[in-house]
């Protein structure tokens, strides 16, 4: 029996009232109980939960860790073999560099030179050397006139155009250089 809480019928004495059947329709189902929930309890709860997820957070991140430190060493040992390989073609590259410069120096020995001259080409040694001795040229066709040039505006000598002498010059050295074979002394002349 229940007590209920005083309505108009009954009063305010408090008496018992029969319960009047629900119309929900689960009215015949055992209703859960209600416990009351310590609160350390929930916490502990939550806390190993946080505690697991940490736990695999940390096992991924060792797992990562290896991972990247094994595709680390993979990428090492790989550009070693690379490097290996490049030092064995810079060393057979060495060795056939100092074999081709031994070759070149053989083939230009002056003893193997002179005995293909001598055999192959059919040369012979002359009989005796003759030196010439060095023969000055003289001043050339562009210095001649230069000179004259500088001589004709130095003395201020204009010609019959207003041109100076100097570029009168200029042009008598270039037609007589090439009609005289001793173009630079007539040059020289005219321009005086």
């Amino acid at each position: 029996m229940a007590f209920a809480a005083p309505d108009a019928n009954s009063g305010a004495r408090g008496l018992p009232v029969e319960e009047v059947p629900s119309s929900r329709p689960d009215s015949g189902a055992p209703r859960p109980s209600l416990d009351v929930v310590d609160r350390r309890l929930r916490a502990s709860s939550s806390t190993r939960r946080q505690a697991k997820v940490l736990k695999a957070l940390g096992a991924l991140f060792v797992v990562g860790a290896f991972g990247v430190t094994a595709a680390a060493h993979t990428f090492v040992a790989s550009d070693q073999q690379r490097i290996d390989a490049l030092q064995g073609q810079l060393g057979q590259a060495l060795a056939t560099q100092q074999e081709l410069q031994v070759a070149r120096a053989e083939l230009e020995s002056p003893s193997r030179v002179l005995a293909i001259a001598e055999h192959q080409l059919g040369m012979v040694s002359p009989g005796s050397v003759t030196y010439l001795s060095p023969v000055s040229p003289g001043p050339s066709v562009e210095q001649s006139g230069a000179k004259a040039a500088r001589a004709a505006s130095a003395s201020g000598q204009r010609s019959k155009s207003g041109l100076p002498a100097g570029g009168i010059a200029r042009r008598n050295t270039a037609t007589s250089a090439s009609s005289h074979p001793g173009g630079q002394s007539a040059a020289v002349s005219r321009a005086g």
